[in-house]
């Protein structure tokens, strides 16, 4: 599908391509003798555990094609992690309820569940909980080896790359960190966490959904035409979130002097 619109030239900034993308992450404890991953914490740092996310590219005629959507997962990395919880997983609602399930019968919340951290005796419900996740039939038919990172980074040069938050990039680079790929910086980046102040004046939040839920009736044709082909399904599946993203990216160029 093609697109030409002054409106996506404007937000690309001259380059010929434009990624938005979204992760998921394995929260994963720093461990003695770490190299140094990027992160904003002092004790973990994040790895990909859902990628989702689509490209735009300029063709000759200087309109832009948009192709399917790309979403790829990623197996526990065999590190110490936080259990994954069905709020932030693309599961089945049976793995969901099973994901729930398991979250409650552990005596530490979610996100300071490493198995290091939690009894012993709770060892066994946490294993089948990443087992219970990483089997789930959505996750499974799309795991991909590390090396598909790279892939993704090969884009970050030509590209204007799309997020919301530092995280998802960091996960990336910390990726290459983790297995020794070389990690190429983006030649631009869009962060509408930058817009959060004025989400805030104009929505009372800044959460991703919520923002978007606020302002999608007041965007323009072009954006309109994007939502209607967009994955739109769930917050929190990184193809749903990467597709709010950009659409508010394109609703906060529109607004630009």
């Amino acid at each position: 599908m093609r697109f030409t619109s002054k409106l996506l030239d404007t937000l690309a900034e001259g380059r010929s391509t434009i990624l938005t993308f979204d992760c998921e992450f394995w929260h994963v404890l720093n461990s003695s003798g770490d190299p140094p991953f990027m992160t904003e914490k002092e004790d973990f740092f994040f790895l990909p555990r859902e990628i989702g996310g689509f490209v735009l590219t300029k063709r000759a005629d200087g309109s832009w094609e948009y192709k399917a959507p790309f979403y790829a997962t990623f197996r526990h990395p065999k590190r110490d992690t936080a259990l994954p919880i069905s709020k932030f997983a693309t599961v089945s609602p049976q793995t969901g309820y099973k994901l729930d399930s398991i979250e409650k019968q552990l005596s530490l919340p979610w996100g300071e569940s490493y198995l290091s951290r939690l009894p012993r005796e709770e060892h066994a419900l946490w294993k089948e909980g990443v087992k219970a996740y990483q089997t789930d039939a959505n996750i499974a038919s799309h795991h991909q080896p590390p090396s598909w990172i790279k892939k993704l980074v090969d884009l970050f040069p030509s590209a204007m790359v799309i997020v919301k938050g530092k995280n998802d990039l960091y996960a990336i680079q910390n990726m290459c960190i983790l297995h020794g790929y070389e990690y190429k910086f983006p030649s631009i980046v869009n962060d509408i966490a930058n817009w959060n102040l004025e989400s805030r004046k104009k929505c009372g939040t800044a959460k991703l959904e919520e923002t978007y839920m606020c302002v999608k009736n007041k965007f323009t044709d072009i954006t309109k035409e994007f939502q209607s082909i967009l994955p739109l399904q769930k917050a929190h599946d990184p193809s749903t979130d990467a597709s709010m993203t950009f659409l508010l990216a394109l609703y906060i160029q529109s607004k630009e002097p």
